[in-house]
């Protein structure tokens, strides 16, 4: 299975990629979020999106990457826009010009 590194209070762990939710990029740092925790990851997100590629992640935005499989619900927004609720609540958006390859990916 893959496994991702993410830094947290000093210390390194590895994670499973199933258990992270979504990834997302502020400030030229990148974060693993999982159900109860934020990892930061030397990883920058096109490389994080290369590796996961292969797996049920897909983009969401310029900062952001889903890990679809985690997904709970999916609402349209304005604008062609699109968010997605994840298993533990958190909401992430998606820009219009990531929406289409969402939309195809659940057949619509």
């Amino acid at each position: 299975d893959q496994r991702l590194t993410g830094e947290r209070e000093g210390r390194t762990y590895l994670l499973e990629a199933g258990q992270v939710l979504y990834i997302e990029s502020v400030d030229k740092r990148t974060f693993l979020y999982t159900g109860d925790s934020v990892y930061e990851t030397p990883l920058r997100l096109y490389e994080l999106e290369e590796r996961l590629a292969p797996r049920d992640f897909v983009r969401a935005s310029k900062s952001a990457i889903v890990n679809f499989g985690r997904v709970s619900s999916i609402c349209p927004d304005l604008g062609g826009r699109l968010r997605l609720t994840l298993e533990n609540g958190e909401v992430v958006g998606v820009s219009r010009q990531y929406a289409p390859a969402i939309r195809k990916k659940l057949g619509l």
